[in-house]
């Protein structure tokens, strides 16, 4: 299914008073014929819709879209004829008509269309003719088509693809209000792409030594584009499925529920269900002495948020069973802010950050920065966290280390994990620079990149997901993976 808000866009672009032609084209395997069947599927309870298809066998597509059987037409003869059309506009048909007898188009050679000129098509033109059979009978209905592909019909009848494409677009288009997709193969500039009314540009690329789709909205007359036109897409199971660059939000009210009980003494619940699948396989807890490392890759404000909801929903799962975290991030302001706005005051008690200064608070750790080891000595921690259930949970990231500490704090981090891990699981939230220093400490390590405003994260060579959001029934925002393929 298409996400809401694409959707939206071209439902409003086939919505318009008047006929409009989109041409959708890319390299092969793209997923342009998948695209613009999941545009027939989002309209076919509203209007009238029809598939030319000049495929071999429309098989592996009728598993996919069973409707597809009622409404294609291709190989199937047909017995109608258009010298009954009633109001449907057929004038440059007619004009192709004629240069065909004169013998103008041989090999496809480029022509002018003419108007007023009358022969039957039908035996030359098959496709063409029960096309214009159909919009004469589906009129004031915004009827929409769909052409996969042009350059092959123009192949098939040797006769230039910018012809046909002229002629569709006045006859059907312009001169009847229909609604005409059309599939091309080309992926660059053409000429077909300044007469139509929308053009969609389908591609893949290399990211990370992963394959990642997008689709791009070059031109959609007639309607607000928005901030991007460019939209990730997946080819699961081969449908088309597109993603929103979510907007996090979190509840506007506390959550305001008795604590949990613990279920188990050796692991963490993660609190980010979506990542089940990177962890241990059917597993959503990580088990007491674990080391997480999650890796920003890259400088982006959107990873920044995705990495922070990650370590608020880890922090909220915890201290919702009255475990303690102790939270010494660069982002920890960010995250007691939003904590302490949504969250129930008696949880909070359990949520411990860190900072370099002299402010006292039973909930704050002040850091002296000289060393790791004489900040975090085992009393401290105990002190702390006196009133928290084990095991807890500790959280660094690289940068706030690195500004506290400065660049020796490796040597001290590895001696401080040794004397934590025991009591609780550890995240470390690593940039670029300090990512391999620290990569032998995981358990398991995430990587979290920015595509295009998106982020997609990978635990492994082989699978990479997207990231969106999906809102639980309190309001509180989860992460949710979808497969990239």
């Amino acid at each position: 299914m298409l996400n809401d808000y694409l959707l939206s866009l071209f439902r409003s672009f086939f919505r318009q008073n008047y006929g409009n032609s989109l041409i959708i084209k890319g390299k092969p395997g793209a997923g342009k014929t998948s695209f613009a069947l999941e545009l027939l599927n989002m309209v076919r309870a509203e209007v009238p819709i029809h598939y030319i298809s000049t495929r071999a066998s429309e098989d592996p597509l009728l598993q996919k879209f069973p409707w597809l059987q009622e409404i294609s037409s291709g190989k199937r003869s047909r017995n109608r004829e258009t010298e009954n059309l009633s109001e449907a506009s057929k004038v440059n048909l007619e004009s192709l008509e004629k240069m065909i007898e004169e013998g103008r188009l041989a090999n496809g050679a480029h022509g002018e269309i003419q108007t007023g000129l009358v022969l039957n098509v039908e035996e030359l033109l098959p496709e063409l003719e029960f096309l214009y059979t159909f919009v004469d009978s589906n009129l004031t209905r915004n009827p929409i088509i769909v052409i996969d592909s042009i350059e092959a019909l123009s192949e098939k009848y040797d006769i230039d693809s910018g012809l046909l494409f002229s002629i569709i677009q006045k006859d059907l288009v312009e001169g009847s209000g229909a609604n005409v997709i059309v599939v091309m193969e080309s992926e660059g500039e053409n000429k077909l792409d300044y007469y139509s009314d929308g053009v969609v540009a389908m591609t893949y690329e290399l990211f990370n030594n992963f394959l990642i789709r997008n689709v791009r909205i070059e031109k959609l007359r007639g309607v607000s584009i928005g901030s991007s036109p460019i939209y990730i897409y997946s080819l699961d199971e081969g449908r088309f499925h597109s993603f929103n660059r979510d907007t996090i939000r979190y509840p506007s009210t506390k959550i305001s529920e008795p604590l949990q009980d613990i279920q188990s003494q050796l692991e963490v619940p993660f609190g980010n269900d979506g990542f089940d699948t990177l962890l241990e396989p059917g597993s959503s807890s990580i088990p007491v002495g674990s080391v997480l490392v999650v890796h920003r890759k890259g400088k982006s404000t959107s990873v920044d948020k995705y990495v922070n909801l990650l370590k608020n929903n880890l922090i909220k799962q915890t201290i919702a069973q009255g475990r303690g975290v102790i939270d010494v991030s660069s982002s920890n302001y960010e995250s007691s802010r939003i904590l302490s706005q949504c969250i129930d005051p008696d949880w909070m008690t359990h949520y411990i950050t860190a900072e370099k200064s002299d402010r006292q608070s039973p909930y704050i750790v002040n850091l002296g920065g000289k060393s790791m080891i004489e900040d975090f000595p085992t009393e401290v921690v105990d002190f702390y966290l006196s009133s928290s259930q084990k095991p807890n949970v500790y959280i660094f990231s690289t940068d706030f280390l690195q500004f506290v500490y400065g660049s020796t704090f490796y040597g001290d981090l590895a001696t401080l994990i040794n004397s934590l891990r025991s009591s609780g699981i550890i995240m470390i939230i690593a940039d670029d620079e300090e990512y391999e220093k620290i990569l032998h400490f995981g358990t398991y390590v995430f990587h979290m990149s920015d595509s295009f405003g998106y982020v997609t994260v990978n635990s492994s060579p082989s699978e990479m997901y997207l990231c969106s959001i999906d809102n639980n029934a309190e309001g509180w925002p989860t992460i949710k993976l979808s497969i990239m393929v």
